[in-house]
């Protein structure tokens, strides 16, 4: 290496201190290149199929998906080096959340290829540091690496931690140390996961080259520093230099990277990752002054104690609080000077003190709450460090707590939320509504659910015709969802995000995905909350509900839900308004759009009903629900829609349909033997099954139920009604009779009356039902 003598770094003219340290700097410059030094910087190699889900700050290096790849990279990530890997393929979910660890290179071929890789650009003799992290599925796909001083084993490529989208070291593996040959090039290759020259695949998610840098250590005349000269520095590692002034000279002045950091005589460069300059100057010794620096408790001050300063130099202090505390106030030769953390002397001419005192720190949490509700404390509260402070959260009558965000971020802690060890101000703000709102979890069946929420089941990777959730929360509503199936990778502490339903069978099988929700009142409002499942946001499925419109909304999961998920981590789809049956209704679609046939995912939905609306009568939910479908003048009860005689009412009634022009309702009338006396004159009607009748005179009439009232009757002549008394049948003889007849359908059951006497006694004899 050539030696360049000092004073082509420091000219011995007197010039200004400005004109000094750009003289300086060009200098420096000047002497890396005649030393022909590469700049050292970090390398991050992001291996990726697609470059657009790379972690942040890192060099995508893209390859064949499942396919042989031979990678030849020149000027990587702008720097003057190059790479080259051999006979690897590429896997890529498109996770943009997690780009290292779930997607990478890995052996293609295995033991049939060979899968060096070089890193040339190097300076000769230059140490290396490589880590690397695992890919795909992070840390159980991660190859073994051979690099440097790991031969002959390797070292397994493994993620510490979530890498998130901004990796660093620490979420990395450290292989090894290598030393770049003659030509500035340094080598390694990658193996199986199960170890080197095995037969197994390896993955790897990155690789972070970190050439050692060069930090260029000169000394002007009457001084000198140690280490001196081009000194290498593993690459992160921290670098300390003392300067000692000869005898009878003291240090003048410490440039570093052509910028003064005063007459020090230890510098320490922290985590070293690019090439520095740091040089000293030295002056003749004449006076000496002292100055006394002392701190109170809870900081420091450096240097401290007497301090002997030469006469006409500058003499900097640094003032550094413990943790949690801060500096209060700088006394200098007893005169304040604020609460500064750095003060220097300039041109000391004199004696002098510097004296600093600490405080505790303490935080601001600002508390606001929303209508119909409350927070305590509220407003701005004043919290000591390291101490904590609780808060609840009341709603007014008929309210509830929607929603509790800490620091903008939504939680899951609805009744009350506690800041604990505060090192940091904070803010906390809760909403209140009246909405009653239903939890439903998609999973497959025996999934994980997530915690209070309703599961809504489906078979797994199979087609489930419905899907279904009743009576939710106790409360009579039911949920139903059409020709879906479900993923779930059993990951318990992302419930909503890594499992859900589909759209089995998408578009080009024709199959429906609309779902229903029952239960409501008419003309109830009902806004509808879902989110994306599986992969996350990619595979959210579009949804069609209310005034979403036919593009629907695609479902999106928002920020990182907790076990227990809030409607601040959902996408808010539309809001519809139930039918006269209390019936609302919507479809899923797929991931691209409505009608697609790239499959759509959703991992649950969140019903947020609101107040009012009318209440929905048995008629009215039987005569406008499926498969009545009826509507407008057609639904009311007095009408006849399918012309067979009988109206809506009856058939309701008794069991009947509106629509098939063929059916009367379940009425079915035979001379039976009764409680031993024989061809006695019965009636069997299908009644609303909470129906009790009771005598009036001679006819059993019904206590009202679900609106309507039954009256049985009889007549000898069919001139008068009532003038023969009906009694009902119970026991043995009414479940007889009744089995020779079809089952009712649900909600309505038989019952069965007769006339007094029998066919000896009664020549004529006539009995009917009647409803109002």
């Amino acid at each position: 290496m050539k030696s360049i003598h000092p004073t082509q770094l420091h000219p011995p003219s007197p010039r200004p201190e400005r004109r000094k340290i750009k003289g300086f700097a060009a200098s420096a410059i000047s002497f890396l290149a005649a030393l022909g030094l590469a700049e050292a910087a970090p390398l991050k190699l992001d291996f990726a199929s697609n470059a657009l889900n790379t972690a942040s700050g890192w060099t995508p290096v893209t390859g064949i998906t499942l396919g042989d790849t031979m990678v030849n990279i020149t000027g990587a990530g702008g720097t003057s080096y190059n790479f080259t890997f051999n006979h690897v393929a590429c896997w890529d979910n498109g996770q943009a959340g997690q780009p290292l660890t779930r997607s990478g290179f890995y052996n293609f071929g295995q033991l049939g290829n060979n899968h060096d890789f070089t890193l040339s650009g190097l300076n000769a003799g230059q140490s290396v540091k490589l880590y690397a992290s695992a890919g795909w599925d992070g840390n159980g796909k991660g190859g073994y690496v051979l690099f440097g001083d790991n031969a002959p084993t390797g070292v397994k490529a493994q993620t510490v931690g979530n890498p998130g989208t901004a990796p660093t070291l620490a979420n990395l593996t450290y292989i090894g140390t290598a030393i770049a040959n003659g030509s500035g090039v340094v080598t390694g290759s990658l193996n199986g996961s199960d170890g080197v020259g095995t037969a197994s695949e390896g993955q790897v998610g990155g690789f972070l080259f970190f050439p050692a840098p060069i930090i260029t250590a000169s000394a002007g005349a009457n001084g000198s520093i140690t280490p001196t000269g081009a000194v290498e520095v593993p690459g992160g590692d921290d670098k300390s230099f003392t300067i000692t002034a000869n005898s009878g000279y003291h240090v003048a002045d410490v440039l570093v990277d052509g910028a003064s950091v005063g007459a020090v005589t230890n510098y320490t460069f922290s985590a070293v990752e690019v090439n520095h300059t740091i040089s000293a100057s030295f002056a003749v010794n004449t006076s000496t002054h002292t100055i006394t620096a002392s701190a109170g408790a809870h900081g420091s001050i450096s240097p401290s104690g007497s301090v002997t300063v030469n006469h006409g130099v500058n003499s900097p202090f640094t003032i550094t609080p413990e943790a949690g505390y801060h500096v209060a106030d700088v006394l200098v030769d007893g005169a304040s000077v604020g609460a500064v953390t750095n003060y220097t002397f300039t041109n000391v001419v004199a004696n002098h003190t510097v004296n600093v005192s600490f405080a505790l720190n303490s935080y601001s949490i600002t508390a606001s709450a929303g209508a119909h509700g409350s927070i305590s404390p509220a407003g701005t509260s004043s919290v000591s460090h390291g101490s904590s402070l609780q808060y609840t959260f009341t709603p007014d009558p008929g309210y509830q707590v929607a929603e509790v965000f800490v620091d903008n971020v939504p939680v899951s802690s609805l009744d009350a939320y506690s800041f604990d060890e505060v090192t940091a101000n904070h803010t906390i703000s809760a909403t209140f509504d009246n909405r009653t709102r239903l939890y439903l979890d998609f999973t497959n069946v025996g999934g994980n659910s997530v915690s209070t929420w309703t599961p809504v089941y489906a078979n797994y990777v199979a087609d489930t015709a419905a899907a279904t959730a009743s009576d939710i929360n106790g409360l009579g509503y039911a949920f139903s969802i059409n020709h879906v199936g479900a993923y779930d990778n059993g990951r318990a502490w992302e419930p909503m995000i890594r499992s859900g339903f589909y759209t089995f069978g998408p578009a080009a099988n024709a199959n429906d995905h609309t779902f229903t929700l029952t239960g409501l009142n008419a003309g109830q409002t009902v806004t509808l909350y879902a989110s994306a499942a599986w992969d996350g946001n990619a595979a959210g499925g579009y949804v069609v509900f209310g005034d979403s419109g036919a593009n629907g909304v695609k479902a999106q999961t928002v920020g990182e839900p907790s076990a227990v998920p809030v409607l601040a981590n959902m996408t808010v789809i539309g809001t519809a308004t139930a039918d006269g049956s209390g019936t609302v209704t919507g479809s899923l679609h797929g991931r691209t759009g409505v009608n697609t046939n790239l499959e759509g995912q959703v991992g649950g939905f969140v019903f947020a009903i609101n107040p009012g609306g009318t209440s929905v009568s048995p008629y009215a939910a039987w005569s406008t629900a499926p498969p009545n479908s009826l509507s407008g003048n057609a639904a009311l009860p007095a009408s006849d829609p399918d012309g067979d005689g009988v109206s809506n009412l009856m058939e309701f009634a008794l069991n009947g349909s509106p629509i098939t022009g063929a059916s009367s309702g379940r009425s079915h009338g035979r001379v039976a033997y009764i409680d031993g006396t024989s061809d006695v004159l019965t009636l069997t009607i299908a009644v609303r099954e909470n129906a009790v009748f009771s005598p009036s005179g001679n006819r059993m009439v019904s206590a009202p139920v679900d609106g309507v009232t039954y009256t049985v009757e009889a007549s000898a002549s069919l001139g008068t009604w009532g003038d023969r008394a009906v009694t009902e049948v119970t026991g043995d003889d009414a479940s007889l009779i009744q089995s020779e007849f079809p089952a009712p359908d649900a909600g309505w059951v038989y019952k069965t009356f007769r006339t007094a006497g029998n066919a000896g006694t009664n020549a004529h004899g006539f009995i009917r039902a009647g409803v109002q």
